[in-house]
């Protein structure tokens, strides 16, 4: 999550082609309250502890596009990939990958989150009220399954996160069902953005802790192989969807990341659909 400068360019495409009915037809099923706290543990307390500025140990990195206030964006939808065997080997290293927040405050940021021995998790984080994971879905064979399909060779899921009412400030996160082809509702929330952060978010982020013995971040041997990709980004603008670009979407914190900046020499950043689509393979 960080920033960007951004300017209204490229394709135009109507809403009801790129994101389907504006309601959604049920609901993703997963933990809320205490239970999704619990579930998510350590890797919302990093998150947390991240998002607030708070020092850490670990070294905190991320890349990726990232529409600003100023594109006046209400909506964003994006491919998400997540890759269900990985597992994180050190008890101080998170991997948020990929995680979406878009522009104009919004309530709620969905992560894709890989911690220590835990399972892939979905989140949606409440930013609004709560400031913590208000759901918590884990990417079992039921989710699997039911909301993702496989693209470029992974499975990915698509979520959709759109402000539904502005004098509120209410936003609506969705995952498109590919049994039904709905859009099922994830969390809705409304009220006063706390995470003081004007940019939106479509980035790979993580804490890392570097093994002395190689030279390289533990998530980085715990990840060979693991594919991290965005793709079909697209921001909603005046009621209409359009393309993630480089003029409204630019890569941060540069669009030439260093792999020895993450820690892990075997790192391979690409952007296959500048900017909408981005790929970052170990």
């Amino acid at each position: 999550m960080r920033k960007l400068l951004a300017v209204l360019c490229c394709a135009v495409v109507t809403l009801t082609a790129v994101a389907g009915p504006a309601s959604a037809a049920g609901t993703v099923p997963g933990l809320t309250g205490a239970a999704a706290k619990a579930a998510a543990g350590s890797m919302a307390d990093r998150f947390l502890q991240l998002r607030q500025g708070k020092a850490l140990a670990q070294r905190h990195t991320f890349w990726g596009p990232e529409p600003q206030l100023a594109t006046s964006a209400d909506g964003l939808v994006v491919t998400q990939s997540v890759t269900p065997s990985l597992r994180i080997s050190n008890s101080n290293d998170v991997v948020y990958a990929p995680t979406m927040k878009p522009t104009g405050h919004s309530c709620v940021e969905v992560v894709t989150a890989y911690g220590l021995g835990e399972a892939a998790q979905v989140w949606a984080w409440d930013w609004c009220r709560s400031v913590s994971p208000a759901k918590v879905v884990p990417i079992d064979s039921a989710f699997l399954a039911t909301y993702t399909s496989t693209v470029d060779g992974h499975p990915a899921y698509t979520v959709r996160e759109v402000r539904t009412n502005a004098t509120a400030n209410s936003w609506t996160a969705s995952l498109r069902n590919v049994k039904t082809g709905a859009w099922d509702t994830l969390f809705t929330q409304s009220g006063s953005d706390q995470s003081s952060l004007d940019e939106g978010w479509d980035i790979f982020e993580l804490y890392s802790t570097r093994n002395p013995a190689t030279g390289n971040a533990y998530y980085c041997s715990d990840a060979r192989g693991a594919v991290f990709e965005s793709s079909s980004l697209q921001l909603r603008v005046a009621g209409n969807w359009v393309n993630a670009s480089r003029t409204n979407s630019p890569l941060s914190p540069t669009a030439n990341p260093r792999p020895a900046d993450y820690d892990c020499s075997t790192l391979r950043f690409e952007v296959p659909a500048p900017n909408s689509t981005w790929r970052v393979t170990v």
